[in-house]
């Protein structure tokens, strides 16, 4: 599977075994892909942080790499007033 964007990345890396998971994130695929395709660099080192942490498990590291793209990419809706 390949992901064409960050929304469906997030998608897929939720869906994926924790073995999967694990041998992407520590060859550093993920960080290399936000580099090569997304082209955001400064994104894509906050990954390689934590690609490269001993100190995380599965779970921490998937919510890690969730928080660093929702924090940049996304926003929380706002209800606007009549």
């Amino acid at each position: 599977m390949r992901a064409q964007n960050l929304i469906l990345f997030l998608q897929l890396s939720d869906g994926v075994d924790n073995e999967t998971w694990r041998y992407h994130l520590k060859r550093g695929d993920v960080s290399y892909w936000i580099k090569h395709m997304i082209k955001d660099e400064t994104l894509a080192e906050e990954i390689h942080d934590i690609e490269t942490s001993s100190d995380l498990n599965d779970v921490a590291s998937r919510s890690a790499v969730r928080h660093a793209i929702e924090k940049n990419y996304t926003s929380p809706a706002r209800v606007l007033s009549a």
